[in-house]
């Protein structure tokens, strides 16, 4: 089995770009090679300007590549939520600007010759019991209300039990790793400097230069498009994070009609299915979790399975992946200049909806770049969440190198303690005062860190179904040899020494 994403798995294989080796200058530098950055960089090289797009691992590879590929304008929270928080003329501003960013990724597809598998197809959501019919009805009204193409009918397009589903027309789906990928190579060049395996370490704002391992990058403005802007910012307070999980797996027969499918019942599921190199793959996507809220294990991918499994014909499993997503409390994404910035700009709390609100962010920032409007600028206006007292840590903002822990020694009766600690599993412990995060790997070397999460020193918890030390705080997550997995943190965890003899 294959622990990458479907997308991951069947993407065409790409050149690795170069990595940054020098110092360079150029007018606008995006942190991160995934939806929000390169759509940003497309808009901005045809607006005459010179960009450098910074990747840490490959382009794409980190939440373009682990989502669902699925495109709407609706939102996963339900847009009879977005009208009961914030009134029908934001909820209808919301379907206009996700629909204009579904709209530029069909253009782009057709005028760069992209090929991603790019469909339009309806978007359906499915009651399984009594218990949500009135969910899926309230929803109707709120799609029809938002000037959607809607349908509720009685039957269900799937192979499911289901009382009610409503079909809004003309959503779409594609191959978002192909996608991003093709992207990247159709616009890379003297004035797209794409580089990847480049790991920022620190930011400026004033001056604008962004720094990484090799070299920096001097510029007029910077965009950061990783998902949750790295380093420490008041956004991130403001932000819920979960954790979802996808399998994919061969489908036999009994083939659905093309679309995107959310099923509510006792559980919550997104599924679709994707066809490539002769063969069609049932992609399910679900059982989602506050992060670091509980112990997490291999039962999130079982119980996937077992609901693919109760209603199709499937193979083994050949891929399993997860995803994370960030939600601001009020349930709008925040997309513009950052706090406290003169030159710096951001976009995060997509929630489930990344791929659609990245593309539109991506849009969107490269307006104010450029100077020109944008209609929905006071919709998605980061300063929103500026008001009142701002909470510990947040007083300032800052994009720089962590502080490192205090050193930690493991002794020969700390070794002596974790001898019962089998082969794959993990535990915390307290050494001299200190948290430190143990894990066996399969050959029975123990890995220690320090146990607390080097962005702000919350508690870092472990992910069974990962083989992660995550913190449920602002959502960095952490290999068990301390390395960075996902932001916002920047350092890695420190390397608990053992001592000699031990």
């Amino acid at each position: 089995m294959d622990t990458s994403s479907l997308w991951k798995g069947t993407a065409a294989r790409t050149a690795c770009l170069p990595t940054l080796q020098t110092d360079l200058q150029v007018d606008v530098a995006i942190v991160g090679a995934g939806i929000t950055g390169l759509t940003a960089a497309m808009l901005l090289v045809q607006a005459g300007k010179r960009v450098a797009v910074l990747e840490a691992y490959k382009a794409g590879d980190a939440s373009t590549g682990n989502s669902t590929g699925n495109l709407y304008a609706t939102v996963d929270l339900g847009l009879h939520t977005l009208e009961e928080q914030h009134g029908l003329e934001t909820m209808r501003r919301v379907v206009e600007s996700r629909a204009a960013a579904i709209d530029l990724i069909e253009a782009t597809v057709g005028r760069l010759n992209l090929d991603c598998a790019f469909q339009r197809v309806p978007w359906n959501l499915l009651a399984l019991d009594a218990a949500h019919v009135g969910e899926v009805e309230k929803e109707a009204l709120a799609a029809m209300r938002a000037r959607l193409h809607t349908d509720l009918r009685d039957d269900a397009p799937l192979p499911l039990d289901a009382l009610k589903t409503l079909r809004v027309e003309e959503q779409a789906q594609f191959q978002p790793l192909e996608y991003v990928r093709q992207l990247a190579q159709r616009i890379g060049g003297e004035d797209c400097l794409i580089f990847e395996n480049t790991r920022v370490t620190a930011i400026d704002d004033d001056p604008a230069v962004v720094h990484t391992e090799h070299g920096k990058v001097q510029c007029q403005h910077i965009i950061v498009a990783t998902h949750t802007p790295v380093g420490i910012h008041l956004v991130q307070s403001q932000l819920e994070v979960v954790r979802e999980y996808g399998i994919a797996a061969p489908l036999h027969d009994s083939v659905p009609e093309p679309g995107v499918y959310w099923c509510i019942g006792r559980e919550r599921h997104s599924v679709r299915t994707y066809t490539a190199h002769g063969r069609t793959w049932l992609a399910v996507i679900g059982s989602a979790h506050k992060l670091g809220d509980k112990e997490v294990g291999e039962e999130r991918f079982q119980d996937l399975e077992g609901f693919a499994r109760d209603h199709w014909p499937i193979g083994p499993v050949e891929y399993r992946w997860s995803a994370q997503r960030y939600r601001a409390r009020d349930k709008l994404p925040c997309i513009g200049r950052n706090i406290d910035a003169e030159n710096t700009y951001i976009a995060t709390g997509f929630s489930g909806d990344g791929l659609t609100y990245g593309t539109l962010a991506g849009m969107m920032l490269a307006d104010e770049i450029l100077g020109r409007g944008t209609p929905w600028r006071d919709l998605y206006a980061v300063d929103r969440l500026a008001q009142g007292k701002r909470p510990d840590g947040f007083a300032k903002e800052k994009t720089g190198p962590a502080s490192p822990d205090a050193a930690v020694m493991l002794g020969a009766d700390e070794i002596e303690a974790l001898k019962d600690l089998p082969p794959c599993r993990s535990r915390k412990i307290d050494v001299g005062g200190q948290p430190v995060a143990i894990y066996r790997d399969k050959d029975g070397a123990l890995q220690a860190v320090a146990g607390k999460c080097s962005h702000m020193g919350c508690e870092l918890k472990w992910n069974g179904a990962e083989t992660s030390w995550d913190c449920d705080c602002h959502g960095s997550r952490f290999a068990p040899d301390g390395r960075v997995l996902e932001g916002p943190a920047l350092a890695p965890l420190q390397v608990a020494a053992v001592e000699q003899g031990s």
